[in-house]
């Protein structure tokens, strides 16, 4: 079964989501899917465009997002603080592990939330971010 964890009210993360898992999570009061992972990273990862189809059918917004491992760009950021926005709450994002949708997740909020504020967040879901910290403080006086 599909484990959700708790990054905000508004946010969880994930692993690897599947099509015939997006009615449990739409029934799990999820409005809207974050997808950050690339199509073709692994062999037998669904396409970004499958999901997109099911999860529509299932009522639910999404956006696909995707982060090559270790390639965090600014677009990247952006991208995230708009569907953080826009997208109907509460969102689930979800990459192969959970850990590139928490990264995301952190640099999206630390200049709301603090550095400490987002490790512990992400800690607390079972993430551990802290090799992130240097970058975090760099970003959150940009």
């Amino acid at each position: 079964m599909l484990q959700f964890q708790k990054l905000s009210d508004d946010v969880s993360i994930s692993m690897q989501v599947f099509p015939e898992q997006l009615d449990f999570i739409a029934k799990s009061d999820f409005k809207s899917i974050i997808n950050n992972r690339p199509d073709m990273e692994k062999p037998g990862q669904p396409f970004a465009s499958d999901i997109e189809k099911m999860a529509q059918e299932c009522g639910l917004s999404y956006a696909h997002i995707p982060m090559q491992p270790g390639q965090l760009s600014v677009a990247l950021i952006d991208a995230m603080v708009k569907a953080f926005d826009e997208l109907p709450k509460p969102i689930l994002a979800y990459c192969a592990s959970g850990m590139r949708s928490a990264t995301l997740w952190c640099f999206a909020n630390v200049k709301d939330m603090g550095v400490d504020g987002v490790i512990s967040a992400a800690a607390a879901a079972g993430m551990d971010v802290e090799k992130i910290r240097p970058a975090l403080s760099q970003y959150a006086l940009s």
